[in-house]
């Protein structure tokens, strides 16, 4: 397996697409086969798992499909107890010291409908880009942190941070590692919330992603991070040499972005998820802008600046790839 992502390499001369959330609620085989089922009982079932994972790639068009798990599934898979309340998503219900008394090695058997999910996508011939969550991100759904600037996550971690994150960044590391074995392409760390740090916390949180980049090296051109409010991160994350895809929000400007990593990332995004849910005109007018944008074709892959929006039209998302595929660089 090529140390690059492998839909990248195949693209020819089209620019590659996909949509985070792009199996969401959205989706036809999602509300068809989910409903209000907890996600995690959907993994159990690899078959129907990558039914939903698949239908974005021949009904909207995209190169690659994502898993179909959530954050926490497999750490569930693993014992530990999440509730999903509506509006709000998983819960965490057991004491937080359970963290600290798991060991994670040893445990990778209990993924095995992940494992079995991937090698269905695979035999399909699909392009696959797993995930998990960034560590100040997921804890802050160990901690039921709904605060939108994170402060009980904050609170909590502001002292013996590198320590008290030590677990989840291992996990990560694991995660990543099990989901390449398995045949995934691409892996996207999910760190919406590492935003709102700054500072001190900032600086040392750096250090943990730093950690997490080199135990990862191996897979460093298919490792995928993304950030809401990148801007924050950007000269930390610099500070990193990470080189693998950054995937950034609609706030960011990508030329500014590529010259901060003097031109050793590749950039994923950036379209407001507004315009997808919009559609028409102003959505093509606003891709186009986006496009105009890229600095590095070669190492570009286009997405929203985040998930899909709740109501937002198939037809939009359809559209929006048809336009992507047929424009000109």
């Amino acid at each position: 397996m090529s140390e690059n992502i492998s839909f990248l390499l195949t693209k020819g001369k089209n620019i590659p697409v996909w949509f985070m959330r792009q199996a969401g609620r959205h989706m036809p085989k999602f509300k068809e086969i989910v409903g209000k089922k907890w996600i995690t009982d959907i993994v159990k079932n690899p078959e129907l798992a990558a039914e939903i994972a698949a239908e974005p790639v021949f009904l909207l068009g995209v190169d690659a499909s994502i898993i179909f798990m959530d954050i926490t599934t497999p750490f569930e898979f693993m014992g530990f107890n999440f509730k999903f309340a509506e509006g709000k998503g998983p819960i965490y219900l057991d004491d937080l010291n359970k963290l600290y008394k798991e060991e994670f090695d040893g445990q990778v058997e209990k993924w095995e409908p992940i494992k079995e999910q991937i090698r269905i996508l695979k035999k399909m011939k699909l392009n696959v880009i797993g995930f998990g969550a960034g560590p100040f991100t997921l804890m802050t759904y160990f901690l039921n942190d709904d605060h939108k600037d994170r402060l009980k996550t904050k609170e909590f971690l502001k002292d013996d941070m590198q320590k008290k994150l030590s677990p989840l960044a291992n996990f990560l590391v694991e995660q990543a590692k099990f989901q390449f074995k398995s045949g995934s392409d691409a892996f996207q760390i999910f760190d919406s919330w590492a935003g709102s740090l700054s500072g001190h916390m900032l600086e040392i949180y750096s250090k943990i992603l730093k950690k997490i980049f080199e135990d990862l090296k191996g897979y460093s051109k298919r490792i995928i991070y993304f950030c809401r409010n990148c801007n924050a991160l950007l000269y930390n994350l610099a500070s990193t040499n990470y080189n693998g895809y950054l995937s950034i929000d609609w706030n960011c400007e990508p030329k500014v972005i590529y010259n901060i990593f003097k031109g050793n990332i590749g950039l994923q995004g950036n379209l407001d998820p507004f315009y997808a849910y919009l559609g028409g005109n102003s959505m093509f007018e606003e891709a186009k802008r986006v496009l105009s944008s890229i600095p590095d074709y070669n190492n570009y892959i286009f997405n929203l600046g985040h998930g899909v929006l709740p109501g937002t039209p198939v037809q939009n998302l359809k559209d929006l790839v048809n336009f992507i595929k047929n424009w000109k660089k």
